[in-house]
């Protein structure tokens, strides 16, 4: 009874807090499945957006500079002595003042703007940052699906080996049993078929260790369930079109931040010059001398500042801001070239990864047809056991090289998307 009741107060807790429900899963995935999961998941692509939210509050910090000041003073002081002049009290005992302050900008030698404008670029750096962010996880997660995918298909294969060893295996036992094999024939088999074992062991393990890979990939936690689908239309979109120095996330960046840098030459460039602002606040003691100033008064002003000497700080601002515009100029020239790099190989392996593919084209119909001539032939008993086993390895080896070629086309394709900045054409959305 009373466990009935603890499970009763169970179920009623988890109706109200999520820490009963059953572990995260992740099953049947395919890649816009995967890809849609880490552009929500991925924590990479969490702290690029907080960078971006950052930098958007740094424009409007920088703007507040251009808007006026209002603020509100209040304070209590007591002596323990009145001070007097003649008979006339100028310190009263206790003393209250309230005041009500303004000020405004009127110039600033163009700094405040600068600053203003250099935000502005910085928000669009992180902008371009984040897409960047998307990009790099978008193409990371293809990557690590296609792997995945590729190591379950492997073991498929391995799977596939150890059936058809297993039957050679029998066979051969068969055939010794009726005196027509030699002794020597059964443990060929049995050691090929050992070994087939071995190598299915590893490529299920490979399997586990691509999934695992996918699911960090995607940001998912390390207890997730993670499964791929059966069946999926995978196809990688075909050759990126336009410039993709203009679309690549990371040269827009470079160049936000290299405008943003000669913004801050001009900001420190400015601190060289006089500042003008306007101040005004309303005097109202209700406690107190008055004295040297009444209660209940409006001042109004204009405030002049000129730095005369600072010790070369302003000099030296000046010559860091500089040198960190001429570093960004230069960042910027280096991501182009990074970029042009990246497009240039991205098509090299592309071609290659092709070439391979298409090489491995009639490798494993005409290994299936070389077995299954083999394994008449031994059943004939015209055929040795060993070249039956050699057959059976040469199978293996061409599909596991046919898979290999055409999945290294795939991420290459993969790959020369990233590299043109187009890998929003991984995604279903992406690709209508």
């Amino acid at each position: 009874m009373r466990l009935f009741i603890a499970a009763i107060i169970a179920a009623g807790l988890c109706t109200v807090a999520p820490v009963c429900r059953a572990a995260d899963t992740a099953a049947g995935l395919d890649l816009d499945t995967a890809v849609r999961m880490a552009l929500e998941k991925s924590p990479l692509i969490g702290g690029a957006g907080a960078a971006a939210d950052a930098a958007k509050a740094g424009v409007g910090k920088a703007r507040s500079a251009l808007y006026p000041t209002l603020g509100l003073q209040s304070g209590y002081s007591y002596l323990s002595d009145p001070t007097m002049f003649g008979t006339t009290p100028v310190w009263e005992r206790s003393t209250v003042v309230n005041r009500v302050e303004l000020q405004q900008l009127l110039y600033s030698g163009g700094q405040a703007q600068a600053n203003v404008r250099r935000a502005e670029q910085g928000r669009v750096a992180a902008g371009h940052g984040l897409k960047a962010a998307q990009a790099d996880v978008t193409a990371t997660v293809a990557v690590a699906y296609f792997r995945a995918r590729q190591a379950s298909e492997m073991t498929a294969v391995h799977k596939a080996s150890v059936r058809s060893l297993e039957a050679s295996y029998d066979a051969a036992k068969k055939r010794h049993e009726t005196g027509v094999a030699t002794k020597t024939d059964v443990l060929r088999a049995e050691v090929a078929l050992a070994g087939a074992r071995a190598d299915l062991i590893s490529a299920e393990n490979d399997s586990s260790v691509a999934l695992a890979a996918l699911r960090t990939a995607i940001g998912l936690p390390a207890d997730t369930a993670i499964s791929l689908a059966s069946k999926a239309d995978d196809e990688v979109p075909g050759p990126p079109r336009g410039d993709g120095l203009e679309s690549r996330p990371e040269v827009a960046a470079a160049a936000a931040s290299a405008r943003a840098a000669d913004e801050g030459v001009r900001a420190a460039r400015a601190s060289r010059l006089p500042t003008v602002a306007l101040a005004a606040d309303y005097y109202h003691e209700p406690s107190g001398a008055g004295f040297p100033r009444t209660s209940n008064t409006f001042l109004a002003g204009v405030v002049a500042k000129l730095n005369v000497f600072d010790g070369g700080l302003t000099r030296d601002s000046i010559s860091e801001a500089e040198a960190s515009a001429r570093k960004a100029g230069q960042d910027l020239e280096a991501q182009k070239r990074n970029v042009e790099f990246e497009q240039r190989s991205a098509q090299l392996n592309l071609e290659s990864a092709q070439a391979r593919l298409d090489a491995t084209a009639t490798q494993v119909s005409s290994a299936e047809e070389s077995l299954r001539a083999l394994e008449a032939g031994y059943k004939e008993g015209i055929t040795p056991l060993t070249d039956v086993l050699s057959g059976e390895a040469a199978l293996t080896g061409a599909r596991a090289g046919r898979l290999a070629a055409e999945y290294d086309v795939k991420i290459a394709e993969v790959n020369l998307l990233r590299a043109f900045g187009q890998t929003g054409a991984l995604t279903a959305k992406g690709r209508n």
